[in-house]
């Protein structure tokens, strides 16, 4: 007969990453609050309580307080409940949910359950339908099976499955199975809050219970026996922690005066050292351990448990786990701490320092942390960690980072995150494996030379501006995000396999022989913002998409004495370019009250897009823009309130041309295939006259002069082009149409 133990009421603290590809958890919206419930703001640490109906959108933190628990609900109804004093966040790029303390119960519909556990030190994944997870003291965590089939699979590839009523547990490091203990369903169900403790009830509550009918029907016909033993929080490969009752309530004996098993004492922690002793004493780092005494100690700078900076509003909601100082010196050698090698005349540059952190394997994320300044005066590797681990470097002050070092890791995603400026000069930042993350309240610059190089993809937040000036980005992806200024790409690099991504409020500049290579490409201007693209290259392979609130501008080099000819082909030595594939790709540029101008320009694309709010221009200024695309389908669509004005501007590639505009300006364009122009008065017109098609010389469709009377309306002879009038016709915008030739 299996013998029935008791489960712990309480439920401790708890981390979740889901990562299921039948989930998407990135926005559940809040439908039950009880008590303290917040909302902390990913991007600027800004908290809010949370109310009903509020949408949780990713990466934001939802905290609760004591006494306090919520209940969120996805588009595919997955429940998440979180249970009180939680820290829970998700993070979108890998469809992660971080649940770093407090308590959850996770319900998804039939079929898409499932997601990875993760805690201080154990990480497993978990498929199940209705479960409850649970972190242990000892960085691990118990997974607790109410109705479904509920599998862990380990990483190195060992399986537990579990049935309802059952619990487990992943012990620290995740490499061995743990003992698979029966607990009594209808005592949790009814007592735990996470169950019971909702204005709605669980969607799965009559599953459960029809779980707790057949265990109760095992237990009266003698199939499952009670054992009055409480499962505790310890564990190891062949033993758990149990607390008995009876000895509790009544003596040594149950009642029945049967002896009982000898009650296994949890392993107490290590010691931790002096938080605050740690935090206010510099510490250099010249050797590979950070428990060396060189660094020196007293005090111990390795701190384990969960720590803040409650002194720095970045930082509000977040805690650390790793190394803590005031001042942290990294590779040091051949010089005082502080004082850049560069600048001492006759002091050694440090070699290359390699720290091995691999006794920290067991945490998810080792934080490197200086309350005040993390400097870095020589080359470090920081090795030793897992790939699928993170390692962050946090400087409550600032990053100090000399001239011409390299810092490189290999995991799963390397952060550095401050309050302050992010600087590099002539500087190296890698992640050999997978992610790199910058993160500043203020700016980031990127500077003379630098790289900074990622497996995965590259992301730089910051709050103010963002600079790349003489140096490479490279990765899967760039997302580069200025909150509160601008994005300034100058003389650089941007080379990724799959997005280019940049935000930023007030301009993005594209200046100086800039290139960025990516199959997309998308530049977002989000508030009163221009773009500005000089004498650079976009090669966007698959897409190219600009949005901008002002205007786009587009400029390349002088024209040659070349530019002259009246040919519609012939080479401009200094240009800028958007090029896609021709034979599929898209360029789509758009604004909302701005002008979008066109300016010794070369445009390779399948599909041209050009929509603005007020006027286009495309000018070669005596030379031809050349648009070199598939004549294969090849469609161009041009959009304005005001004036479209091409000058020496070949469009013959393009097998279907639309424009539409108050009035259209045309000098010296080459035509072929189906154009379609439509203007506020919808006739031809051979001079300048405000709403109409201006014909202002050297006007070709397939290689011949276009040559029809004044007012001429619908198919001109001998052509493709129809010319129509906009449907309703607008008020033509005199105040806008300026020179004949110009907007």
């Amino acid at each position: 007969m299996k013998k029935l133990a008791v489960l712990p009421i309480s439920l401790g603290c708890v981390f979740v990453v889901a990562t299921s590809q039948a989930i998407d958890l990135k926005q559940s919206k809040l439908t039950q609050v009880v008590n303290d419930v917040q909302i902390i703001s990913a991007a600027d640490q800004k908290q809010k309580n949370a109310a009903i109906n509020d949408i949780f959108a990713m990466p934001d933190i939802l905290r609760t307080g004591a006494a306090s628990r919520a209940e969120l609900v996805a588009e595919d109804q997955t429940v998440t409940r979180v249970g009180a004093n939680t820290i829970f966040s998700f993070d979108p790029a890998n469809r992660t949910i971080d649940l770093k303390q407090g308590s959850l119960l996770f319900h998804a519909p039939h079929g898409k359950g499932g997601g990875t556990i993760h805690t201080g030190s154990a990480t497993a994944s978990v498929l199940g339908t209705t479960l409850i997870i649970v972190s242990t003291a000892n960085g691990g965590f118990k997974v607790i099976a109410l109705e479904g089939r509920v599998e862990v699979k380990f990483l190195n590839g060992l399986k537990q499955k579990l049935d309802p009523g059952q619990m487990t547990f992943v012990l620290p490091g995740a490499n061995q199975l743990a003992p698979v203990v029966i607990f009594r369903l209808d005592e949790l169900t009814q007592n735990s809050l996470l169950v019971k403790g909702f204005q709605s009830p669980l969607d799965s509550l009559p599953l459960i219970q029809h779980q707790i009918n057949q265990q109760e029907k095992l237990i009266s016909s003698g199939g499952l026996g009670k054992t009055d033993l409480v499962v505790g929080d310890g564990a190891s490969g062949s033993q758990v922690e149990v607390l008995d009752i009876n000895t509790i309530q009544h003596g040594q004996q149950d009642h029945n005066n049967q002896p009982q098993p000898p009650v296994v004492p949890p392993t107490p922690p290590p010691p931790t050292p002096n938080l605050k002793a740690a935090e206010n004493a510099d510490a250099t780092i010249n050797v590979s351990s950070l428990t060396d005494a060189s660094i020196p100690t007293p005090p111990d700078h390795v701190y384990l448990s969960q720590f803040s900076l409650d002194n720095i509003p970045f930082f509000n909601g977040r805690t650390f786990a790793g190394f803590v100082a005031r001042n942290i010196f990294i590779n040091t050698l051949g010089s005082e701490p502080g004082i850049k090698p560069a600048v001492v005349p006759n002091i050694p540059t440090p070699s290359s320092l390699a720290i091995d952190l691999s006794e920290y394997a067991g945490l998810s994320t080792f934080d490197m942390v200086a309350v005040n300044n993390l400097n870095i005066e020589g080359s470090v590797s920081f090795k030793g960690l897992p790939t699928v681990n993170n390692l962050e470097l946090i400087a409550g002050g600032q990053f100090v980072i000399s001239p011409g070092v390299t810092v490189d890791a290999n995991v799963n995603t390397f952060s550095w995150r401050s309050p302050a400026a992010i600087s590099l000069d002539n500087d190296t930042v890698e992640n050999l494996n997978k992610d790199l993350a910058f993160n500043s309240a203020s700016g980031i610059s990127i500077m003379d030379n630098s790289t900074v190089m990622a497996a995965g993809k590259v992301t730089a937040m910051s709050g103010n501006n963002i600079t790349l000036d003489s140096s490479l980005l490279g990765g899967t992806s760039a997302f580069l995000t200025s909150l509160g200024g601008s994005i300034t790409l100058d003389n650089s690099t941007i080379d990724t396999s799959a997005f280019t991504i940049l935000f930023a409020p007030i301009s993005i500049s594209i200046l100086d022989n800039t290139v960025i290579s990516s199959d997309f490409v998308t530049l977002n201007a989000t508030g009163p913002s221009t773009i500005t693209i000089d004498n650079s290259v976009i090669d966007g392979k698959s897409s190219i998409v600009a949005n901008s609130v002002n205007d786009i501008n587009i400029t390349g080099g002088a024209p040659s004495e070349e530019s002259h000819s009246s040919h519609p082909h012939f080479p401009v030595p200094a240009i800028s370019a958007l090029n896609v594939n021709p034979n599929s790709g898209s360029i789509t540029l758009s604004t909302v009250s701005g002008s979008i101008n066109i300016d010794h320009t070369t445009i390779a694309t399948h599909f041209l897009t050009l929509n603005s709010g007020d006027g286009i221009l495309l000018d070669g200024a005596g030379n031809l823009n050349t648009f070199v695309t598939s004549v294969n389908g090849a469609t161009a669509n041009l959009t304005a309130r005001g004036t479209v004005a091409l000058n020496n501007a070949d469009f013959s590639p393009f097998a279907t041309v639309n424009i539409a505009a108050n009035t259209i300006n045309l000098y010296n364009v080459h035509f072929n295939g189906l154009v379609n122009l439509k203007s506020a008065l919808g006739y031809w017109y051979n001079g300048f006259k405000p709403g109409a098609v201006n014909d202002l010389g050297f006007v070709y469709y397939d290689g011949l002069l276009v040559d029809v009377p004044n007012f001429t309306t619908g198919q001109l002879p001998n052509t493709g082009i129809t010319v129509g009038a906009l449907n309703p016709t607008p008020l033509v915008n005199l105040t806008r149409l300026g020179h004949p030739r110009g907007l």
